[in-house]
């Protein structure tokens, strides 16, 4: 009992997550990172499936089900870096990333065209030395190539995990510092929770190498060792699901925001003139204000190229968008409580243009050092 719990643990959290992304699909269907992230957990389910089939010892099934593992065990990482571009990387970049699957397609074919020429004899054979025994010096003819292919495909799986996790957590990085530079309130955009979570998956993916290199057949008869991957991979996923499940937002929002604006009006080009016709309009308007304040409304107002705009406030003053936009609303959020010392915190939060006490409590001690309660009691003290 225990066995069919643990083997089919990780299957069962990645066909939940199928489920509720596919029931979500109708609303999100536009988005093509959910459309990413559902290949990914629906393939993982078929991945982890094979993983029943082979300790639960359905040997009628194994040749479908070991090609299926194979298979979708050579797509999961693709499969994976396709979901961070998706939501990272612009259209015009992702054409080339579907060579990542080359590997995939040429493993399903090879490991399925020898198991539909493997003779009976020669199946059994492969499948008591090989997957449950992990002997190959007794293998012949088409088992030996079998075996050959299978030792191959692990290493290929090894080697996939270099370039998902060095190209995806620079996509990640440059993800987050274009979200800082466009807009104010980055609370839900930046995928700071999915970097730290991208690191833990790559960990989790060269322990799953380490277990491919010793085999399957070393966790088929001690219950703990075959325990400890289980709930590790399932937490792992049943995360990763979570996070992508509540991730709204990606680079398709920022392209869309960006189609907004007419690239053609360039009528103010001077950084130097623009910079302070940057400055006075977010003083004398208070723009820092308007809770969801996105660089491309500043483009709008000054009717200016969305470039230019960037270059007067990342080059020219040196700073991320969101940093001009939150160091205003903590310096006038201290001018409210310098005011009023009773009001209320989340009174002055909304009103200096934060959508959430999170985000305003973070700001306030990131830039001033202390937290807006600790400050607020110094200026009841001195009054």
């Amino acid at each position: 009992m225990k066995e069919m719990i643990f083997t089919t643990m990780p299957m069962f959290v990645c066909l939940f997550w199928s489920t509720m992304l596919a029931l979500d699909m109708p609303t999100q269907r536009h988005k093509r990172a959910r459309w990413h992230l559902l290949a990914f957990m629906l393939a993982t389910t078929i991945l982890y499936w094979g993983h029943c089939a082979f300790f639960n010892h359905a040997i009628d099934i194994l040749p479908l089900a070991d090609t299926l593992y194979l298979t979708c065990n050579l797509a999961v990482y693709p499969l994976f870096f396709f979901y961070v571009s998706a939501l990272t990387s612009r259209s015009d970049r992702l054409k080339l990333s579907w060579l990542f699957l080359l590997p995939t397609a040429l493993g399903f074919v090879a490991v399925g065209t020898i198991y539909f020429f493997m003779n009976d004899a020669e199946t059994s054979q492969f499948i008591e030395q090989y997957l449950y025994n992990g002997k190959r010096m007794e293998l012949n003819g088409l088992a030996a190539t079998q075996a050959f292919v299978h030792d191959v495909c692990k290493i290929i799986f090894g080697l996939l995990i270099i370039p998902t996790y060095v190209l995806g957590r620079n996509n990640i990085k440059q993800f987050n510092t274009l979200v800082r530079t466009a807009y104010s309130n980055t609370e839900h955009k930046t995928l700071d929770t999915m970097h730290w979570l991208f690191i833990f998956f790559t960990i989790t993916s060269a322990a799953s190498f380490i277990a491919n290199l010793i085999g399957r057949q070393a966790f088929c008869d001690t219950i703990w060792l075959l325990a400890i991957p289980s709930v590790l991979f399932s937490s792992m996923l049943f995360a990763l699901g979570y996070v992508g499940y509540q991730q709204r937002f990606s680079i398709q929002d920022i392209e869309e925001d960006e189609k907004e604006i007419d690239a053609s009006n360039e009528n103010i080009s001077a950084t130097s003139e623009l910079r302070s016709n940057i400055e006075k309009l977010m003083t004398e308007e208070q723009l820092f204000r308007q809770p969801n304040l996105k660089i491309l409304d500043l483009v709008q107002r000054l009717g200016t190229n969305r470039n230019y705009v960037y270059q007067a406030i990342n080059r020219e003053m040196g700073i991320s968008f969101s940093e001009y936009v939150n160091r205003m609303r903590i310096d006038y959020a201290t001018l409210l409580l310098s005011q009023q010392p009773n009001r209320s915190l989340a009174e002055v939060a909304e009103q200096s243009g934060f959508t959430s006490s999170t985000s305003f409590y973070r700001n306030f001690k990131l830039y001033k050092g202390i937290g807006p309660k600790e400050y607020q009691n110094k200026l009841k003290g001195t009054s």
